[in-house]
């Protein structure tokens, strides 16, 4: 493996720098993969498998100005043949968990001393487990139970019809039952039995208060269904 690329993969070129010349004091040469986009990212390191790709977590936006999730990147790249370790400044064992879940072989806080992330980088090149098992468990233990407690309170949600999530993002934004009316080309007789019905669905007995649970628990963010 003495050949293998180092490839560092962050929107922070100042920690990837300091990171590449630590490696480089131990023979080992890191290039930095901008993140432009997702698709050129696992494009690049795809090319370079197998390949230790250490992968921050939150990539800031793509030259298209969407933000890129290195969480979405873990399997494509490890499916690819490559080695990933996850460093990051995401807290929270679920997030940590979901990396492992996906494929990646650890996951490290960026506040991680830079001889040990560089010690880390060694062993995976070596082939030594970094992972130990019962905190492996931990990890994805916490990732079921962020699943199991993201799809319960997203049910009452995801038990609307198009048409009543379409209201309550009106609702969300403010409209008022005929301005929902006139911009869905039904009457407001219909719009109003729609927001019954959501509210019924809500199980809370005013507009304010569904808006209000919808945005609690991330419903409203990026359009139908639940932003990540």
């Amino acid at each position: 493996m003495s050949g293998e690329d180092v490839l560092l993969v962050d929107d922070h070129a100042l920690f990837a720098q300091a990171l590449q010349l630590g490696l480089a004091a131990t023979g080992i040469p890191a290039r930095r993969i901008a993140p432009t986009s997702a698709a050129a990212i696992v494009g690049a390191c795809s090319a370079a498998a197998p390949a230790t790709v250490l992968l921050d977590l939150r990539l800031g936006s793509g030259e298209d100005g969407e933000p890129i999730d290195g969480l979405d990147l873990v399997g494509p790249l490890t499916g690819a043949g490559c080695r990933v370790v996850v460093v990051t400044g995401e807290v929270g064992d679920a997030v940590w968990g979901t990396a492992v879940e996906r494929g990646a072989l650890t996951v490290v806080a960026k506040e991680t001393a830079l001889e040990d992330l560089v010690a880390l980088v060694l062993a995976v090149r070596a082939g030594e487990p970094v992972l130990p098992d019962s905190r492996r468990q931990d990890l994805l233990a916490a990732a079921r139970r962020a699943r199991s407690d993201e799809s319960a309170r997203l049910a009452p949600f995801r038990s609307l019809s198009p048409r009543e999530d379409e209201v309550l993002r009106h609702m969300a934004a403010g409209m008022p039952a005929a301005a929902i009316a006139a911009s869905c080309y039904v009457s407001e007789a219909t719009v109003r039995t729609q927001i019954r019905a959501v509210l019924s669905k809500l199980q809370v007995s005013s507009q304010l208060h569904a808006v209000a649970l919808a945005r609690q628990a991330g419903w409203l963010r990026d359009g139908p269904g639940p932003a990540r």
